[in-house]
């Protein structure tokens, strides 16, 4: 990584922003791209290009940035203890976690969540964020028992724009029994904002016995100025609630999205790593896709909201067959199509049917690739409105290309 700065204006429908990078400058082009948020408290939205959240990525790349992230890491023991921050971080965080496991002995991966859990360990707030609570969960046996051993606790976060939240967590984790033998913090993320004294006022939030590492990919400040005519509104449908599947009467044993294992602890690192059950099925029949003559073409694999990590891990499978595929999960987020936006698909939110219920969504469709969709709780309802407002997406878009002939 280069030490040069570079500054950078960047002009949005909500305002401009004004960017100055002091480390990685020379990726800014690759990592991010920007939008302007549906969302009265904050206009601007740093776009990730390697996420696989609201832009299409290929999967190979996407694995090769949480291998740079974790190779980068300096650990002080052999288990680290990993959490991904929902929703957006959740497959970076399993992704880092995985690669951490790889190479050392195991490594735990849990995420935060903007699910309904039974008693939950430990309640968040996010200030800035429209749905600004999130829980995360008891550890399972398994998971906790080897969490306790562990001396490295590593956040995982897409950006750092205060680090309050992420402060909140580490302090609330850090001061918990289980986490006792803790001796070196990690805060990774794609991009970090922290500003001199925002770092200083995170670093005051933790114990001081702690010793805290920052790992990211590019670094810097910013400032935005909002543009005084821009409106900004959430949307009559946003997703604003906890989402209440996991709860859901006649499934109190059985909490769903059926890959659960990251809700309550996940131990990563082993190369025969399981696939949920139902993403097994799948799995199998989609790694046989070149022998299937009825589907051709380049394919865009769809996880959503929080349930991504193994429908791309399901992507990187088919990429390594040598299918020509993007990886991207719908979201929460009400973001307004214009600036680096080209195009919004609509979609029920998880437990909700019609027009009426709670809407989630996905940026940028590539409107050219078959789509291959996963809701994580094996609705076929989801999947079928997913596709349908994939397909009918690419006919609005071929349908203005003709128009413009």
């Amino acid at each position: 990584m280069t030490s040069s700065t570079l500054t950078k204006q960047i002009d949005i429908a909500a305002g401009r922003l004004d960017l100055s990078l002091t480390e990685g400058a020379e990726r800014l082009d690759e990592l991010l791209t920007f939008a302007s948020r549906l969302n009265p408290r904050r206009g601007y939205l740093f776009v990730s290009k390697v996420l696989g959240k609201h832009v299409p990525v290929l999967p190979s790349k996407m694995d090769a940035i949480h291998a740079e992230l974790a190779d980068t890491l300096c650990l002080a023991g052999k288990i680290p203890y990993v959490v991904g921050m929902a929703e957006t971080a959740i497959g970076l965080g399993a992704g880092v976690a995985r690669h951490l496991g790889r190479r050392t002995t195991l490594a735990v991966y849990q995420h935060t969540t903007r699910f309904l859990v039974p008693q939950p360990w430990l309640r968040i707030r996010e200030a800035h964020s429209h749905a600004d609570t999130m829980h995360i969960a008891h550890l399972n046996d398994e998971s906790a028992a080897l969490a306790a051993e562990s001396r490295d606790l590593v956040l995982v976060d897409d950006e750092i724009s205060t680090g309050k939240t992420l402060a909140q967590l580490a302090r609330e984790l850090l001061n918990t029994e289980l986490l006792a033998h803790v001796t070196d913090l990690h805060i990774v993320s794609l991009v970090s904002w922290l500003t001199d004294e925002a770092r200083a006022a995170l670093l005051a939030e933790l114990p001081s016995h702690v010793e805290v590492h920052f790992v990211q990919l590019m670094a810097g400040t910013f400032t935005f100025t909002p543009d005084p005519d821009y409106r900004a509104e959430l949307p009559e449908h946003v997703d604003t609630d906890f989402c209440a599947t996991l709860v859901a009467e006649g499934r109190p044993s059985a909490p769903l999205p059926i890959e659960q294992d990251g809700l309550f602890g996940k131990v990563l690192g082993l190369e025969d790593e399981p696939w949920p059950e139902r993403i097994a099925e799948c799995h199998a029949l989609y790694s046989e896709l070149y022998r299937d003559p009825e589907i051709t073409g380049p394919l865009a694999v769809y996880g959503m909201g929080e349930y991504l990590d193994a429908p791309f891990r399901l992507a990187l499978a088919l990429e390594s067959l040598g299918h020509d595929v993007r990886f991207q999960s719908s979201t929460r987020s009400p973001i307004a199509v214009g600036d680096d936006i080209a195009g919004m698909l609509e979609i029920p939110a998880i437990g909700q049917s019609g027009r009426e219920g709670k809407r989630h969504f996905l940026y940028n469709p590539d409107d050219s690739r078959q789509p291959l969709p996963f809701s994580g709780i094996g609705d076929s309802a989801m999947h079928a409105a997913l596709t349908s407002a994939h397909w009918a997406y690419s006919r609005t878009i071929s349908a203005k290309v003709e128009e413009n002939a």
